[in-house]
């Protein structure tokens, strides 16, 4: 028996294994403990987190790989042909090239150990994307849905949203600021560290949790999902980070998009919209209470807490949800919801172009027109999002003087601070720093350090696994509740970058969408 679509979670397998077990205690450690963990504060944030999912993972891939080898040999004295990792997907596939490319481009590079490692950049050098590579054929092939895993992710994902909160009006309940510099207590914040990683941790949580909320049939659950909003959203908004902004953009309109298949599922996206824009008021309300003593919004948080218009999508939504809730009273009335996605499409996809045209109307046609607090985003130069604008610019500068080769495989993974290092002198006297070791965006990144290929194979992954967990979401919409935080990273990406403390559980979402895929392709109960 297949899952049902009203979201149900707690369906399983007629037998539970030890290898589904350890799967799900493992990600119990990741959604609880691994986003907690540190040894001393922020001075070795990236490393410690980066060994703690290194151990971790290498801990689940011998441990359920030795259960699977077991059982697979059971199965064949039984005389039962059961192979390990087979069929593959094309996202399997696809996962298989971007671990292969990202081997040959470590041979080829110039700065093997820093490639290996990552050691040159973020850690992202091979033994993380090998970690990748065998936790998702892990959690594909033995994840089951278990309550209890979301529960812990909610509930420790709201503390890191809360302690972001505070942290951001300088309350430090946990000491966490002590003895820095107030540059250092400007940028960083909770048990994540500098703003761009918990903008990238938000990103992935709010959309979860909003997803959650809409598809889950379990009360206890969608109560504790609809909390979770409220600190997600005032979370992201105190992470007051670019990213952040891009990644709603994007993701409040897709998950609009996903609601609106039923008729249900859209009423409650249009209450936790409610609660998310109440959220920014609450948070208005807060500041209030506490003096405003804060360490200074963006443009664009700023508008969504304290601007009065933000009263209007709490009416808006509100509004909408209670005239579903009426005309649903005596059941799902007829409801034309391929009409209504069809609509919200379009405009989706017009708001897109709009943007896009006044991007570039302001950037290369109008350069000199004053448009006030929006010129941070609409107007790109070498000053753009923080001398986003010259990083970019010099990445492809230095791309094009790649031979063919390197532009196939790149400098090697995570070594963009060997391509970049020409320009540190020229970065240090227009910016103020001295070096960097990225070019603030994820693709581009890619690009530097594993080339044409590398890349290719990397959106290869995503957009395959976006494309079946949207299909697998028409049966079991749970999918939807993992592949929402996935599209939410890919947007904010485009300014910020991979790193071992929010990437991880990008790559676990990304997996526990393919395993319902998986289990709905091969007809097995999940």
């Amino acid at each position: 028996m297949k899952p049902n679509t009203q979201g149900v979670v707690e369906e399983t397998p007629k037998k539970y294994t030890v290898a589904n077990s350890l799967t799900n205690y493992y990600l119990v450690i990741m959604f609880s403990f691994f986003p907690l963990f540190l040894t001393e504060q922020y001075a070795h944030a990236r490393t410690d987190k980066y060994w703690f999912y290194v151990i971790a993972t290498a801990v689940l891939v011998i441990s359920v790989g030795l259960c699977m080898f077991i059982s697979q040999s059971e199965s064949k004295r039984s005389g039962v042909d059961a192979p390990l990792f087979l069929p593959l997907s094309v996202t399997d596939i696809f996962m298989l090239c971007y671990l292969g490319l990202a081997v040959i481009s470590t041979l080829l590079s110039e700065h093997t150990e820093e490639a290996f490692l990552g050691t040159g950049g973020r850690n992202n050098g091979l033994v993380l994307l090998l970690m990748y590579t065998l936790m998702y054929f892990i959690l594909t092939r033995n994840y089951v849905q278990k309550n209890y895993v979301f529960v812990f992710y909610l509930v420790v994902s709201s503390a890191v949203a809360l302690l972001t909160v505070l942290n951001f009006f300088y309350i430090d309940p946990l000491g966490m600021l002590e003895g820095y510099d107030d540059a250092t207590i400007a940028d960083f914040g909770s048990t994540l560290g500098n703003k761009n990683i918990i903008a990238a941790f938000m990103c992935l949580f709010l959309p979860a949790a909003v997803m959650m909320f809409v598809v889950i049939e379990s009360k206890v659950l969608r109560i504790i999902s609809g909390i979770s909003i409220v600190f997600a959203y005032t979370g992201l908004l105190c992470a007051d980070s670019t990213s952040d902004i891009l990644g709603l953009m994007v993701i409040l309109p897709v998950m609009a998009i996903f609601s609106a298949r039923s008729f249900g599922h859209l009423k409650r996206y249009l209450l936790a919209l409610t609660i998310l824009f109440a959220s920014g008021k609450l948070l208005q309300f807060f500041a209030a209470a506490i003096g405003d003593h804060n360490k200074g919004f963006e443009f664009m948080q700023e508008f969504l807490i304290y601007h009065p218009a933000m009263y209007a999508p709490i009416v808006i939504c509100g509004l909408g949800f209670l005239l579903m809730a009426f005309l649903g009273r005596n059941g799902e009335p007829r409801y034309p919801a391929k009409a209504i996605q069809t609509t919200l499409i379009v405009l989706f996809s017009l708001g897109i172009i709009t943007l896009l045209g006044l991007f570039i109307n302001f950037s290369f046609i109008d350069t000199e027109t004053d448009i006030g607090d929006f010129e941070k985003l609409l107007r790109f130069d070498d000053y753009w999002g923080t001398h986003r604008g010259f990083m970019w610019r010099v990445s492809f500068e230095e791309f094009a003087k790649f031979n063919p080769l390197r532009m196939l495989f790149g400098s090697g993974p995570d070594t963009a601070y060997y391509v970049l290092e020409p320009h540190f002198e020229e970065l240090l006297d227009r910016f103020g720093d001295g070096s960097t070791d990225c070019a603030h965006n994820e693709y581009i990144n890619y690009l530097l350090t594993q080339g044409v290929l590398g890349l290719a194979a990397y959106l290869g992954v995503m957009i395959s696994a976006i494309a079946r967990a949207v299909k697998t979401a028409k049966r079991n919409p749970m999918a939807l509740v993992f592949i929402a935080p996935v599209i939410c990273y890919l947007a904010q990406s485009a300014v910020n970058l991979y790193n071992p403390i929010v990437t991880p559980t990008m790559f676990i979402f990304l997996s526990l969408a393919q395993a319902l895929s998986r289990s709905e392709e091969l007809g097995v109960r999940n």
